[in-house]
């Protein structure tokens, strides 16, 4: 009577010899691909945030939302943006101008955002800019040019005040090259040494020429695994996104500021 004839050992240590194979050389690529799938999110999350935008100005005259009041209505300060107590679903009388526009949608948190909070959470850079003493649930990741209609215009020296109007870029009219300057960005929750002093805390980013302030993040496609040289995401007084980074960080005005300034060329540099 004739036996069915098993694998031989050889055989099977060569079967699994191709599979490792296999999976050594498709890991990277899914790995690569689930990366892009988190960049898509997050670049779709800052359309819905570019469209919520045209929505309010439509609605109030071309008036931007004032930068310290668009998210929440407290304003500046608090590291609203990672307590749980102040989740505007839960706690609407909490929301500002521009919340009735947004909730509802789920496009509030990039995945590397809430990926990048959770894992390294407190200390360092990080403790400056995050309540240490609240939970580090991330819930709002975008921040807005407070050069539109916002508080970084306090700031300017009077020379351009007196070209562009004591107070500044209120409505979207008065933006010189709506496709050059963005509306919401990303912002990192931490400081980055010579580039930013100051990261997410309040969902309002302002920046200056010199790079002390406010930057764009980093954490995206990061080289080497250095969140600090990555690059991130805004869209743009026009409606478009796009990928943009703070750097090069040795010269002024510095990047991030280059693409706030909302008075077209020459950009100023004080």
């Amino acid at each position: 009577m004739n036996r069915k004839q098993g694998f031989t050992l050889i055989e099977l240590l060569v079967v699994i010899a191709i599979i490792a194979i296999l999976m050594g050389i498709l890991m990277p690529a899914l790995s690569k691909v689930r990366k892009q799938a988190r960049m898509i999110r997050c670049q779709a999350n800052l359309k819905q945030y570019a469209i919520a935008g045209k929505l309010y100005s439509n609605d109030n005259d071309g008036f931007f939302p004032y930068s310290f009041r668009w998210l929440f209505k407290s304003g500046i300060g608090g590291h609203n943006w990672h307590d749980p107590e102040a989740n505007l679903n839960e706690h609407p009388e909490l929301a500002g101008d521009m919340w009735k526009y947004l909730k509802g949608t789920g496009v509030h948190l990039c995945p590397d955002f809430d990926v990048i909070v959770r894992t390294h959470g407190c200390g360092g850079t990080w403790e400056h800019m995050t309540r240490c003493d609240i939970p580090l649930d991330p819930q709002y990741g975008y921040t807005m040019n407070s050069y539109l209609n916002g508080d970084a215009y306090n700031s300017v020296p009077s020379e351009y005040k007196l070209k562009f109007g004591t107070k500044g870029f209120q409505k979207d009219a008065m933006v010189k090259n709506p496709a050059r300057v963005f509306y919401f960005g990303e912002e990192n929750p931490f400081t980055i040494p010579g580039v930013s002093n100051a990261g997410i805390n309040d969902n309002n980013l302002r920046a200056w020429p010199n790079g002390t302030t406010d930057c764009f993040a980093t954490f995206h496609k990061a080289r080497g695994g250095d969140l600090t040289q990555g690059v991130s995401n805004a869209s743009f007084v026009d409606g478009h996104v796009e990928i943009v980074s703070p750097y090069p960080a040795d010269e002024t005005p510095h990047n991030t500021f280059v693409m706030s300034w909302p008075g077209g060329y020459p950009i100023p540099n004080w």
